[in-house]
């Protein structure tokens, strides 16, 4: 019997009630809960993850990736928690600790530390911050065991250290220079202090009670290479990681914008790109970094505009590296996303959403880019190691980060004028800066084979 002829032989049910139905209804005692041994019998095989779990863990088999991954934790860690440990600034300058090796100690830090074994903390003139050495007359207060120590200097005091003892019978006193010798004050003198409120216009002296080493060194300033290392860390990472996510919102907007319009809209921003791409990038940025540095120290200087202060903390230089990333190295992210776009846009789902009525905005931020996520973060997160190393070759020509401030270029150029003498200020924030453009890359590698589907194992 053929298929036409099953068909006519096929009984035709008018249904003219809905009762007729009640046939298909399930009776009451249809189910009965499972016994233990039947759910044992269900075994899961394997249990559903989702997509980021996943690329979760196939990251964590990367045993490369990992190890980069731990070793720019820590990196990151000596960034912005070392500062708090080390009671050194970038800017702070110590004239008699100037170019001082890995772990050395000047004449009057170690004299500071011999008469911190017998006393509790103290006061050196020596050691000041800052070009002068020494104490000005006026009134001063001293903040110890929440008691307020209030005194006033006739005449400057240099050359002098105060001395803290809570045990001894003058608890503040002050030691000269001249009379120290064998390690010891011969002669101390006690101070004449009041207890209670300071006068309004005292300055508080901040007595030490270790003296922490310079790990890394000085410099010929008398600043800590390594204070300066951590916010010269900072800086290049605050730097990197701004700049990647410029260029990932404005490559990724043009990136969508050309492949889901096409036609005259792709071809225009196609030839811009190719146009960008044409120009010598190294030329462009020396360039573009030199014309716009002036003009915005100037507006800086002169807008009585919110957001002119808020970028004139950062300095020219920052904000000009910002704006040359954003006009210049967009491109390879527009490429990328676009690429994308056009394979996803002739799918099916986008098709229905168009059908139901969907503008290319909602399409773009609801459907494409949110597809792209992928390409995305791994494009970002391999173009932070070059936005770090442009600010740190900007740096080092001179028209990057703008002194006082530091970054790990800036501490590569200073440090060649007396590479043969002092190498070590060379090496800290170069190691520094090739590790971390290192695992930057190692991290973006991993996150590439992490996220890519096709290469799921």
């Amino acid at each position: 019997m053929d298929k036409e002829t099953k068909r006519q032989a096929l009984p035709i049910i008018h249904l003219n009630n809905p009762k007729d139905l009640d046939f298909l209804k399930i009776p009451e005692d249809g189910f009965s809960a499972a016994s233990d041994s039947e759910k044992e019998n269900l075994i899961e095989k394997r249990k559903s993850i989702s997509y980021w779990r996943d690329a979760w863990r196939r990251f964590r088999s990367n045993k490369v990736a990992m190890a980069a991954l731990i070793v720019f934790l820590v990196i990151v860690v000596f960034a912005f928690v070392g500062p708090l440990i080390v009671p050194y600034s970038y800017e702070s300058q110590y004239r008699n600790s100037a170019k001082l090796g890995p772990m050395e100690y000047s004449k009057s830090e170690e004299m500071e530390q011999a008469v911190l074994e017998e006393a509790d903390a103290v006061f050196f003139t020596e050691t000041i911050m800052g070009s002068l050495l020494s104490l000005s007359k006026g009134d001063y207060y001293i903040e110890q065991n929440n008691t307020t120590y209030c005194f006033t200097l006739e005449k400057a005091l240099e050359k002098a250290m105060i001395i803290y003892d809570k045990d001894a019978a003058d608890i503040l006193t002050i030691g000269r220079t001249k009379d120290y010798k064998n390690g010891e004050f011969t002669t101390v003198t006690p101070l004449e202090y009041t207890v209670g409120e300071p006068a309004p216009d005292a300055t508080e002296v901040e007595l030490i009670k270790s003296v922490f080493p310079h790990v890394f060194g000085t410099d010929s300033a008398g600043r800590d290479i390594m204070s300066r290392s951590m916010y010269g860390t900072r800086v290049s990472l605050i730097i990197g990681i701004v700049a990647a996510l410029i260029v990932l919102v404005i490559g990724a907007a043009i990136g969508a914008i050309s492949g889901l319009c096409g036609g005259v809209v792709d071809f225009v921003i196609m030839r811009i790109i190719d146009l960008i791409i044409s120009i010598p990038s190294t030329l462009m940025v020396l360039l573009l970094q030199v014309v716009i540095s002036e003009p915005l120290q100037k507006w800086f200087d002169t807008s009585n505009w919110g957001l002119a202060r808020a970028m004139s903390d950062l300095g020219a230089g920052i904000v000009s590296i910002f704006i040359v990333f954003a006009l210049l190295y967009w491109v390879s992210m527009a490429r990328i996303v676009r690429g994308q776009v056009l394979q996803l846009k002739s799918m099916e789902f986008i098709t229905a959403e168009k059908v139901l009525g969907a503008g290319n905005k909602r399409i773009i931020t609801r459907h494409l880019l949110p597809n792209c996520v992928g390409q995305l973060v791994i494009a970002t997160c391999l173009q932070i190691p070059s936005a770090i190393f442009m600010e740190s070759f900007l740096s080092y020509l001179g028209i990057g980060v703008a002194a006082p401030m530091a970054s790990l270029g800036s501490m590569c150029s200073d440090a060649l004028s007396a590479l043969s003498l002092y190498p070590y200020r060379l090496l800290c924030p170069a190691i520094i800066l090739s590790v971390l453009v290192l695992t930057l890359n190692l991290i973006g590698d991993g996150l590439r084979d992490a996220l890519d589907p096709r290469l799921k194992k």
